[in-house]
C-alpha cells in the first residue's frame, strides 16, 4: 500500500490533474449513457417461472401489469359513466400515447342489456320502485317543466301521509330538487342525476365510480416511462372540465402511475438525501480533522470517486433501477471512511513531527492492510446479491463494489497527491482528547460482564429473529400521500373494482369453465368469471319482469301539446311545494323524508325569494328547470331501452369483451376475484395459496407480488449466507488466525441479530427495498472490527485499545458519517426507502456499539487467557 502512496507523492500535481481529467470523462459518459429503467419487472431475473408465465399470458390477453387505471368519481353513477365515456373517446384518438382504451361495463351492448346481469329479486324490487314512481314519471314525461314537477310532488307528499313507502320514495326526488336549487347560480352548474331518485331505497345502489383501463405506450429508457400518457390523460380531463368545479375527480393509478410517482419521489428524495449527506459529511470531516485543507482533500476524493463510479455504471449497467438509484447516497456514506482512516493517521504522524512524505507513508503502512481488507469485505457485502434472482440489488451491488475499489485506489493515490500539493498543510492543530480512554479502561476491567451481557442479548435476539416477516405488498412501500396510491387503495377495498385478481389460462372455454367450477368452491374466492359468465342467467324470467316494468314507462297519449307555464306559474308551483313539505307531520317524523324536506326548504326558499325579487328571473328559472329536468327525457329513453333487452348468447357479447376472455387460438381466461381485502399481505398470501392449490400455473398481479416476495426473501437468505461465508473465508485466507476472524465476526453477528430482533419488536417487516440491509451490514460493519483487530495485532502491548487511539477515533467518525448519511434516507416519503434508511441507521448504530464495546472486551478476555 505504501508503494502506491509514494508513487503518487513523486508527481502529485500530475496525478491530481490526470485523475480530474479522467473524472470529467466519466461524468460526460454518465450524462450521455446512464439512464433509469423504471420497469419493476426488471428487478428480478426474467427467466423465473412466474415471469415466463406472465409473458405467455400477455401474448394472449391484455394484462394490468402495464395498464393505467383512470378512476372517475362523481356525484352519481350516471355522471361518472358519462365522464368516463367522453374521456375514453378522447384517449382512443391519441394512438401515439395509447394502444388500447377500455371502459368495463359501458357501450351499446350494456346500455341495452345491463339489467339482465341483475338478480331476479333485484329486478322485482326495481319494478316495484318504478310502479311507485310511475305517476310522477308519466306526468313529467308528458310535460317536463317546473309547474308539473311542483304539482305532482305536492300531491305525492299529501298522499305520503298514509303511505310510508311512498314517503321514502319521495325523499330521493326532493334531494335532487335541493341539489338543483343550490346550483342555479353556481359558476359552472351541473346537471342533476335522476339515478338517485329512481333507485333510492333499492339494492341497486349504483356505483358513483367508473374506471378506464388504458394501455399506454411506455418507454422504459425514459426516467418517467408513463409521463407522456399521464400528461395526456390530465390534459384531456381538463379540456372536458372533469374536475372539482363539476364535483368530479379524475385520478390515475395502476402500476405505471404508481411507478411514475414513485420515481418522481425517489429522484427528489435521493437527490435531497445526497446533498444533505454530503453537507453532513463535510461537517463531520471538519470535526474529525480540524483543518479545512484536509477536509477539501477528503471531500474532493469522495466526489471524484462518485464521478468515476457513475461512469462505470454507465458503461457496465447502462441504467439505474428503482433500487440502485440510491447508490450515490450509499457511496457518500461509505466512501469517505477510507479517507478518514488515512488522514487521521497522517495527522497523528505529522503531529509527532514527521514531514509530509514519511508521515503519509507511515499512515499507509498503519492502515493499508486494513483498508484493503475493508474494501474486500464491503465489496463482498455488495456483491452477495449478484448471483441471486434479485437483479435490481445485484446491479446496485456491482456498482457499489466497484465504487469501493475506486475509492480505495483514489485514497492511496489521489488523496496523498492532494495532500502533497494543493491541500498541503504545514502545521496541524492538536486534536481534542476523548473520553474513549475512560470507556476503554472500564471495558478492560469489566470485560467478563460486557461479554455476558452481549451473550444474553445474542440469545434473546436469536429467539426473536425467526419471527421477522416479509411484506410483499408493493403498494405499502410507496408514499401514502400520492394520488396513485390512494386511488389504488380505493380500488383494492372494493372487490368489484380490485385490480388484484388472479388469471388462469386454459386451452379452451370448456376447460376454463371446469376450472372455474373448482375455484368457485374456495373459501378465499368471492367470484370467478369466464366468458360464459357474461351470458346472463334466467334471461326469460328477467325479460318478463322487465317487459312488465316497461309498460309503466310508456308515454301517455297527449291530445295537444301542453302550454308552456309562465314564470309566475312556475314560482307559484314551487311555493306550493315548499308549503307542502312544511306541514307538521313531515317536520316531526323521524324519516328520510323529513330530512330531505328540511334540506329542500333551506335551499328552495332563498332561491324563490331571489327569483321573486329579480326584475327578470326567466333565465334563472330556465337554468333551474334545465338542471333538474333537462336530462330526464334522455334518461327515461335510456331506461326504456334497458327494459327491452334482447336474448344474449355467447355470439352476442361485444367484441372487446370476447377478446379479453378468449384468444384467437381458443385459449380461455379465468378471472378469480378475492373475498378478502388484499391490502393485507397475509390475506394476499392466503388467496394465492388457495388458488394455486387448484391451479398451480395461475398468474396475475397477486401471484406476481407473492412470487416477487418469495424470490426476494430467498435472495436475502442466499446473499446473507454468501456474504458471511465469503467474508469469513477472506479473513481466514489473509490472516490465517481463526480466533481473530471469530473476534471480528462475533460482534457482527450480534449486531445483525439485534437489528432483526428490533424489527420484530417494532413490527417492521422486510420489504423489496430494505431487504439489502443484512448483507450490507455484514460488509460494512466488519470494517470497524478489522481496523480494531489489526490495531490490536500491531500494538500487542497496548492495554487499552480505546485510549485516545487514532484507530478508535477513525472508527467512530467513519461509522458516524455512514450512519448520518444513511439516516437521511429515513426522511424519504417512499416508505420502502425510508425503512431502508431506518434499518441501516439502526444497524450501523448497533454495529458501532458492538465494535467499540463488545469487541474490546473480547480482545481483553483473549489476552487474559493467553497471559494465563
Amino acid at each position: 500500500m505504501a508503494s502506491f502512496v509514494l508513487a503518487a507523492g513523486r508527481r502529485p500535481r500530475s496525478v491530481v490533474i490526470g485523475t480530474l481529467a479522467l473524472a470529467a470523462v466519466a461524468l460526460v459518459c454518465a450524462a450521455l449513457r446512464l439512464g433509469v429503467n423504471a420497469d419493476p419487472q426488471a428487478l428480478l431475473d426474467p427467466d423465473l417461472p412466474f415471469q415466463q408465465r406472465d409473458r405467455e399470458f400477455a401474448r394472449h390477453f391484455p394484462v394490468l401489469n402495464n395498464a393505467l387505471l383512470v378512476v372517475v368519481d362523481a356525484e352519481s353513477g350516471e355522471q361518472a359513466r358519462d365522464a368516463a365515456t367522453l374521456l375514453a373517446e378522447r384517449l382512443r384518438a391519441r394512438t401515439d400515447r395509447f394502444t388500447d382504451v377500455y371502459v368495463p361495463g359501458t357501450g351499446p351492448f350494456f346500455e341495452r342489456n345491463a339489467l339482465l346481469y341483475r338478480s331476479v329479486p333485484e329486478l322485482e324490487e326495481f319494478s316495484e320502485q318504478l310502479a311507485r314512481m310511475q305517476p310522477i314519471l308519466a306526468e313529467l314525461s308528458a310535460a317536463p317543466d317546473l309547474r308539473t314537477l311542483g304539482r305532482v310532488l305536492t300531491v305525492g307528499i299529501e298522499a305520503a301521509a298514509s303511505d310510508p313507502e311512498a314517503a321514502a320514495q319521495l325523499s330521493g326526488v326532493l334531494d335532487q330538487l335541493s341539489r338543483a336549487a343550490s346550483l342555479v347560480y353556481a359558476e359552472r352548474p351541473l346537471f342533476v342525476s335522476w339515478d338517485g331518485a329512481l333507485l333510492s331505497g333499492t339494492s341497486f345502489d349504483p356505483s358513483k365510480r367508473a374506471v378506464i383501463v388504458a394501455q399506454p405506450v411506455l418507454d422504459f429508457e425514459r426516467l418517467l416511462a408513463a409521463g407522456p400518457a399521464i400528461d395526456a390523460i390530465r390534459a384531456d380531463a381538463r379540456a372536458l372540465g372533469l374536475g372539482p368545479e363539476r364535483a368530479m375527480r379524475v385520478r390515475i393509478t395502476g402500476y405505471p402511475a404508481l411507478n411514475h410517482e414513485e420515481m418522481l419521489g425517489l429522484v427528489w428524495d435521493v437527490g435531497l438525501s445526497g446533498v444533505a449527506s454530503f453537507a453532513i459529511v463535510l461537517a463531520l470531516l471538519f470535526a474529525a480533522f480540524r483543518s479545512l485543507p484536509l477536509v477539501i482533500a477528503a471531500a474532493s476524493t469522495l466526489l471524484v470517486g462518485l464521478a468515476l463510479t457513475a461512469g462505470f455504471a454507465a458503461l457496465a449497467v447502462g441504467s439505474l433501477n428503482l433500487v440502485s438509484i440510491a447508490f450515490a447516497v450509499m457511496f457518500i456514506g461509505l466512501g469517505v471512511d477510507y479517507a478518514i482512516h488515512l488522514v487521521l493517521h497522517y495527522v497523528e504522524e505529522r503531529r509527532a513531527g514527521r514531514a509530509h512524505a514519511p508521515a503519509i507513508e507511515a499512515a499507509a503502512i498503519e492502515v493499508g492492510e486494513a483498508l484493503l481488507l475493508c474494501t474486500g469485505t464491503t465489496a463482498i457485502g455488495f456483491l452477495a446479491f449478484v448471483p441471486t434472482d434479485y437483479r435490481g440489488v445485484g446491479e446496485l451491488g456491482l456498482i457499489s463494489a466497484v465504487g469501493m475499489l475506486v475509492i480505495l485506489a483514489l485514497t492511496l493515490t489521489f488523496l496523498p497527491a492532494l495532500l502533497g500539493s494543493w491541500c498541503h498543510v504545514e502545521s496541524l492543530p492538536a486534536l481534542p482528547s476523548r473520553a474513549s480512554g475512560r470507556v476503554g479502561r472500564l471495558i478492560e476491567r469489566r470485560a467478563g460482564s460486557v461479554a455476558a451481557a452481549a451473550l444474553l442479548v445474542a440469545l434473546a435476539s436469536a429467539a426473536l429473529a425467526p419471527r421477522v416477516r416479509f411484506d410483499s405488498n408493493v403498494v405499502e412501500m410507496r408514499d401514502p400521500d400520492t394520488e396513485s396510491v390512494q386511488a389504488f387503495d380505493d380500488l383494492l377495498a372494493d372487490s368489484q373494482t380490485s385490480p388484484w385478481y388472479i388469471d388462469v389460462l386454459e386451452p379452451s372455454l370448456a376447460a376454463a369453465e371446469d376450472a372455474a367450477a373448482k375455484l368457485a368452491r374456495l373459501a378465499e374466492v368471492e367470484r370467478v368469471s369466464t366468458l360464459r359468465d357474461f351470458v346472463p342467467a334466467d334471461q326469460e324470467e328477467k325479460r318478463e319482469i322487465l317487459a312488465d316494468a316497461a309498460l309503466l314507462l310508456e308515454a301517455p297519449p297527449v291530445a295537444a301539446a301542453p302550454v308552456a307555464p309562465s314564470r309566475d306559474e312556475k314560482i307559484a308551483s314551487l311555493r306550493g311545494l315548499a308549503a307542502a313539505v312544511d306541514v307538521e307531520w313531515v317536520r316531526t317524523s323521524q324519516t328520510a323524508l323529513a330530512r330531505s324536506a328540511a334540506l329542500l326548504r333551506s335551499e328552495l326558499l332563498p332561491l324563490l325569494a331571489r327569483l321573486e325579487q329579480a326584475p327578470d328571473s326567466s333565465e334563472a328559472l330556465a337554468r333551474f328547470e334545465g338542471l333538474l329536468l333537462g336530462r330526464l327525457p334522455q334518461r327515461l329513453e335510456q331506461l326504456r331501452r334497458l327494459l327491452e333487452p334482447e336474448p344474449v348468447g355467447l355470439e352476442d357479447l361485444p367484441r372487446e369483451l370476447r377478446e379479453r376472455m378468449v384468444a384467437e387460438d381458443g385459449s380461455a381466461r379465468v378471472q378469480v376475484f378475492p373475498r378478502e381485502d388484499l391490502s393485507d399481505d397475509r390475506a394476499l398470501a392466503r388467496f394465492v395459496a388457495a388458488v394455486r392449490g387448484v391451479e398451480p400455473v395461475a398468474g396475475g398481479l397477486p401471484v406476481n407480488i407473492v412470487e416477487f416476495g418469495r424470490a426476494t426473501a430467498r435472495s436475502l437468505r442466499e446473499a446473507s449466507l454468501l456474504a458471511l461465508g465469503a467474508i469469513a473465508g477472506l479473513l481466514l485466507l489473509l490472516w490465517r488466525r481463526p480466533l481473530d476472524v471469530a473476534l471480528v465476526l462475533a460482534p457482527l453477528a450480534l449486531a445483525g441479530a439485534a437489528t432483526v430482533a428490533g424489527m420484530v419488536l417494532v413490527d417492521m417487516p422486510f420489504n423489496f427495498a430494505n431487504v439489502i440491509v443484512l448483507p450490507l451490514l455484514l460488509g460494512m460493519g466488519v470494517d470497524s472490527g478489522i481496523h480494531l483487530v489489526e490495531h490490536a495485532r500491531l500494538h500487542e502491548g497496548e492495554a487499552n485499545l480505546l485510549s485516545d487511539s487514532t484507530t478508535a477515533r477513525a472508527i467512530f467518525f467513519s461509522a458516524l458519517t455512514t450512519l448520518t448519511s444513511f439516516s437521511n434516507l429515513a426522511l424519504s416519503g417512499h416508505r420502502g426507502i425510508a425503512s431502508l434508511g431506518v434499518l441501516l441507521a439502526a444497524g450501523m448504530s448497533l454495529m458501532l456499539a458492538s465494535t467499540l464495546l463488545v469487541l474490546p472486551a473480547l480482545i481483553a478476555l483473549r489476552r487474559r487467557g493467553a497471559a494465563s
